[in-house]
């Protein structure tokens, strides 16, 4: 089989395309052979070693993969080889590779969601579509009618985010995007209207009567997190959903929270699904049974040979990609 390795920080160029011995089944776990790998900016920051403490080099990346089932592990049910499935390798990172051993729990099998979902478009979606699934209607709870404003909302977690919020009933749904270019594309992603994210607190205020907004999900961080508690109605909720600026983390004072009526919430998909994998992987067949059914739709940016990871990881670190990016094998 063959990997792609980071072996030390150096961002997208530190990607090495190496052979390694092919994996063997394992008790509890599906070996399958990969055919698509979804590319997300969680990537572009391992590369740089931001995240070394936690997961320490040499590794492979990859959160979320596609294919056809090789070997089923001992005690492993419910499968058949050479059955088409998509899966999050979010807890194992090995997604970048010809193979992978991945967990039953959170691999969904594609031939039982009720309509046809296509390998590419599964592994450009499960992680992404499934953290938008869950902060929305687990996270948050959202309720019909709800007025929400969604951070980089055609980015691969913001364009599901705003597409979910809308299939479950939300009233305006707004985002903010990086500039005037992509805020073009507000209707196909399921905006009522998208922001320039420089004066997005003036323009959401506007857009909302000067009301506010019941939600924000913010994947990007930074000096975004403070700002949206500005546009947050009495009891409104900030759901914090990635870091992708890499910014320093901000702080804010409980007791303001407190004499303002708001809330904050976190949602990180790899450590709910450290503690619940079995609610992880129902949620993911959920999400995935709407966009097969074309109640939602991803929006694949391009796809790459698995040579070029290095390549696709530069594209995503330039902010110039809208929606996902995949790597076929």
């Amino acid at each position: 089989m063959k990997s792609i390795v980071i072996d030390q920080p150096g961002g997208p160029a530190s990607l090495k395309w190496r052979e390694k011995p092919d994996l063997q089944p394992a008790p509890g776990l599906l070996t399958i052979d990969v055919a698509y790998a979804g590319v997300g900016y969680f990537e572009v920051l391992l590369s740089r070693g931001e995240f070394a403490t936690d997961f320490p080099m040499p590794l492979t990346p990859g959160l979320e993969v596609s294919g056809y089932v090789r070997a089923i592990g001992e005690g492993v049910e419910g499968f058949y080889i050479g059955q088409p499935v998509a899966a999050m390798t979010l807890l194992d990172f090995n997604g970048f590779a010809t193979m992978a051993n991945v967990r039953p729990e959170l691999t969904v099998p594609l031939d039982q969601l009720g309509a046809e979902l296509d390998l590419a478009t599964a592994a450009a979606s499960i992680v992404n579509l499934t953290t938008a699934y869950l902060a929305i209607k687990d996270v948050y709870r959202l309720r019909a009618g709800d007025d929400v404003l969604v951070h980089a909302a055609v980015g691969g977690l913001g364009g599901f985010l705003g597409q979910v919020a809308r299939r479950l009933g939300a009233g305006k749904v707004l985002g903010t995007v990086g500039n005037q270019e992509k805020a073009k594309l507000a209707a196909s992603f399921g905006y009522d209207e998208l922001f320039v994210r420089t004066d997005f607190v003036e323009q959401t205020l506007k857009a909302t009567g000067q009301k506010g907004v019941h939600a924000v999900f913010d994947p990007v961080g930074g000096s975004m997190r403070q700002q949206s508690l500005e546009v947050l109605r009495p009891l409104g909720q900030l759901v914090v959903v990635g870091n992708a600026s890499g910014e320093q983390d901000v702080t804010h004072s409980f007791n303001q929270i407190w004499f303002s009526n708001k809330q904050a919430a976190g949602f990180a998909l790899g450590g709910y699904a450290v503690s619940n994998p079995v609610e992880t992987g129902r949620a993911a067949r959920e999400a995935l049974s709407m966009l097969a059914r074309k109640e939602i739709h991803a929006e694949i940016h391009g796809v790459y040979p698995m040579e070029q990871a290095g390549e696709a990881l530069a594209l995503l670190e330039q902010g110039s990609t809208v929606g996902k990016l995949v790597l076929q094998v």
